[in-house]
């Protein structure tokens, strides 16, 4: 699984497949796409009445993934029903906002509802699919669409707890659930109406190394003697990566915060199975999965496997007495007059400004991929850049740590980014695999090897958009946009959205979309590639198993942007999570874990590659860390 230029992406994916749409297969063009079987055959398509119709209509939308198709009930002027039939939105994301907009609907009989605070994109595409079917139905859309606020009251609130967590993300819920485990109390705050930060967008796959799932699984002895045998192997894999840059490397390649993170990670795929959480199955298997011997959270990568362990760990969390303050906003840290962290001032959607005392704080808010003034502060050479990131990613946990003595490390380094599509920036960060193909600048000139060290690969893409004449395009044939939606190296099927929201496009021929698009040098780039294909060799760019793109039946063309995604910097912690000062030593009673805290693997000298590992690893650690101080 490993090799040179390894990322997070490369390393770590999967999902389930579903089946393939005739616009997937390349047959006819995007807008035109009909797969027999489908919701699509069942939409209601009338003209709009003379009069007002009652009935149940059905209407679709595109969300974030893919089509929403909504149920509208309508009869004697009031919505008396609405319901998601299907979606294939994120799980952890989107199914939050198919379950409750519906209901806010009928309940306040408008479609101006507010968007749940997390997945605003799936909220709007219900509420659109919705005011379809008012007008299907002849009524007038703004007979439907009153204001609907949240009611706010100005009070004071306070409450008290072992542990405050500022942040109910992949590192607050590993962690909250821990603790509560060990009978602590905990009360975690998160701004969003949802829980799960960025965990749901990631991939569910995590690195580990000697756990007891493996031994389990490793009858024939395969692993005994692989990196994946015991952290040691893995340990001593990264040491001599070239991702470990010695400029940056503070302990001679000691890299004491990835050891601990791979001490950790299999101690979590172990809890994780222990307490119901599931796991791909582990290997390679004959024309089906070929996950390897990365555990992926079930039922797999971009089929909701990250997402629907996140939910488990809400549930848990609130099924061992814990308390979770949604869209609350934490402000600023308490202290005492020597000094200790006390707990955390927050102020709640609905007016209340609350108090929250405890023992221990964790900070494990995320980073700050949507502040641009700290963009500009700590990163300047991105300074307007977009990122591609939770929309909560602005860097308050960071703030509230330096007001009270914290130093960030690990700044100003370069970012790491994935591809986006262009029209709706929707991550196809592994496209390479599953629809093997070329990017191309204005040019139509390849760009080069986007294969190895893909995501660094992207970032100098983007930085260098001008020189490339302002555009990329991804180029594939008829076969890729086949396995696009059906790719069973991962069991990925998530990226056919490409072709449910029109934004990869058939051409008839190379010379036709040379004319629509201008690239010039677009049928000479194919053919290098596909001579290098032919030959079995790697191109001018050393990228080896190059696709052969087949241009007989036309060509699909998607333009892409290369969009950075995180921040790398962060506050310095120790390997137990103590937020340290910058003399080293630690801010008494403050903890933090993950994004707010910067790459794990940047403060050992290596670029980033392993963010989900290394969230889920400190969140754990900071639980057992808090346990035993507390």
């Amino acid at each position: 699984m490993f090799g040179k230029g390894i990322s997070r992406r490369d390393f770590i994916k999967g999902a389930a497949a579903s089946a393939v749409g005739i616009a997937a297969l390349g047959l006819v063009e995007p807008a035109a796409a009909k797969a027999e079987g489908t919701p699509q055959e069942i939409t209601t398509t009338a003209e709009r009445p003379a009069g007002k119709v009652d009935g149940k209509y059905v209407t679709r939308a595109i969300g974030h993934e893919s089509y929403i198709y909504v149920a509208t009930t309508i009869f004697e002027g009031k919505i008396t029903a609405c319901q998601v039939l299907s979606h294939e939105e994120t799980m952890g994301i989107g199914n939050y906002a198919c379950a409750r907009i519906p209901k806010a609907i009928v309940a306040n009989q408008s479609i101006n509802v507010p968007n749940v605070r997390g997945c605003s994109i799936t909220s709007m595409a219900v509420k659109r699919a919705v005011k379809e079917a008012i007008e299907q139905a002849g009524y007038d859309p703004a007979d439907f669409s009153a204001e609907v606020k949240t009611e706010v009251v100005e009070r004071e609130e306070s409450a008290e707890a072992d542990v405050i967590i500022v942040g109910a993300g992949t590192v607050g819920l590993v962690a909250g659930a821990r603790l509560l485990e060990k009978g602590k109390s905990v009360i975690l705050i998160e701004k969003r109406d949802i829980p799960g930060g960025s965990m749901a967008m990631t991939y569910g796959g995590v690195a580990v190394a000697g756990c007891e799932l493996y031994k389990k699984y490793d009858v024939t002895g395969a692993l005994t003697n692989s990196y994946y045998g015991s952290v040691e192997n893995m340990m001593e894999f990264w040491r001599n990566h070239p991702f470990l840059n010695p400029e940056y490397d503070r302990f001679d390649k000691a890299m004491p915060y990835m050891t601990a993170q791979y001490e950790n990670t299999g101690k979590v795929i172990d809890w994780f199975t222990g307490m119901g959480i599931g796991i791909n199955p582990l290997g390679y298997y004959e024309g089906g999965l070929q996950t390897g011997y990365t555990p992926y959270l079930a039922p797999g990568c971009y089929e909701g496997g990250a997402g629907y362990a996140m939910m488990f760990l809400e549930q848990r969390i609130q099924g061992l007495g814990g308390k979770i303050l949604y869209g609350t906003e934490a402000t600023e840290l308490i202290t005492d007059a020597n000094g200790k962290v006390t707990g955390v001032k927050a102020k709640a959607g609905d007016g209340a400004s609350w108090t929250l005392t405890g023992k221990a704080v964790l900070l494990a808010s995320g980073g700050f991929m949507r502040n641009a003034e700290m963009i500009k502060q700590y990163y300047p050479e991105y300074e307007g850049q977009f990122f591609n990131c939770a929309s909560a990613s602005t860097g308050d946990g960071i703030k509230m740590g330096l007001a009270v003595g914290a130093y960030m490390e690990c700044t100003g380094r370069a970012l790491p980014a994935y591809l986006s599509t262009d029209a709706s920036k929707f991550e196809i960060a592994l496209i390479h695999h599953s629809t093997p193909g070329i990017m191309v600048n204005a040019r139509g000139e390849n760009f080069g090897n986007i294969v190895s060290d893909n995501h660094y690969k992207m970032a100098a893409a983007k930085l260098a958009l001008e020189e490339n004449g302002g555009a990329y395009y991804y180029v594939f044939d008829d076969a890729a946009a086949c396995t696009n939606s059906d790719f069973d190296g991962y069991g990925m099927n998530t990226y056919k959205a490409i072709f449910e929201k029109g934004e990869a496009v058939k051409y008839g021929s190379v010379a036709e979309a040379v004319e629509k698009l201008g690239l010039t040098n677009l049928q000479a780039s194919i053919d290098a590639n596909n001579a290098a294909a032919l030959a079995g060799e790697a191109d001018a760019f050393g990228r080896k198993n190059c696709p052969y793109i087949e241009t007989r039946n036309g060509v699909w063309i998607l333009k892409v942007d290369p969009t950075f995604y995180l921040t790398t910097g962060g506050l310095a912690i120790d390997t137990a999570t103590h937020v340290l000062k910058e003399d080293g030593s630690t801010i008494p009673g403050l903890y933090a874990a993950g994004d707010v805290t910067g790459s794990i693997e940047e403060k050992d000298g290596k670029k980033y590659g392993m963010g989900f590992d290394a969230a889920l690893a400190y969140g754990y650690i900071a639980g057992e860390t808090i346990d035993a101080e507390v």
